[in-house]
């Protein structure tokens, strides 16, 4: 009987780390459905924004200048202002290259929180299947237990069973306003009583 209650409260601790585990990819996975939506109205306030693709045809265009300009500066030499000023136009470069990546880097966001969303849900199902196993192998354990101590399982009622047996049971209601006639009427009776005597 040790022995059994040992294998009992294994199947429980295993059973409540899957449930954590449920709970933890759900946590999760309503945070990436969020994240998901938000992404998506992000993204469609920049595709909106550039809606014939100007901006990600001109961003071979700025990389191509961009190198250019720093090895200029790499490799020759300039005055101190000529230096700035191609420091200022990289800079520019790099803020339009920022703008024109945005859509890009959001439509790959979107790749990757899609993903992660199908692994929560792919985990719940697994885990979910476990739960179901832990939980007949307790009924089993359960079932041995009870063999075990002589006890007979109770026999489930069905619902619409039950039903008829409240409503057999219950009580006749009685309200106040039957014990008020009831009152009258004896109240009556004495008093044709007293008369007839």
């Amino acid at each position: 009987m040790g022995k059994l209650k040992e294998e009992i409260d294994a199947v429980k601790k295993q059973r409540g780390d899957t449930i954590a585990k449920v709970k933890e990819n759900r946590r999760r996975l309503n945070y990436k459905e969020a994240e998901s939506v938000a992404i998506g109205r992000l993204l469609e306030i920049e595709k909106g924004k550039d809606k014939d693709n100007a901006k990600r045809k001109k961003i071979g265009y700025l990389k191509r200048l961009k190198n250019q300009l720093e090895f200029k500066i790499s490799t020759e030499a300039q005055s101190l202002t000529a230096e700035k000023d191609l420091v200022r136009k990289i800079e520019e470069i790099n803020k339009e290259l920022n703008v024109a990546y945005k859509a890009i880097r959001l439509e790959r966001k979107t790749e990757l929180v899609k993903s992660d969303i199908e692994e929560c849900r792919k985990n719940i199902n697994e885990f979910e299947l476990k739960i179901a196993e832990h939980d007949k192998k307790l009924d089993e354990l359960y079932d041995k237990l009870r063999k075990l101590l002589g006890i007979e399982r109770a026999k489930r009622v069905k619902p619409a069973t039950k039903k008829r047996v409240q409503s057999q049971q219950m009580p006749q209601e009685i309200n106040l306003e039957d014990i008020a006639v009831i009152t009258k009427k004896s109240k009556k009776a004495t008093q044709d009583e007293d008369a007839d005597a």
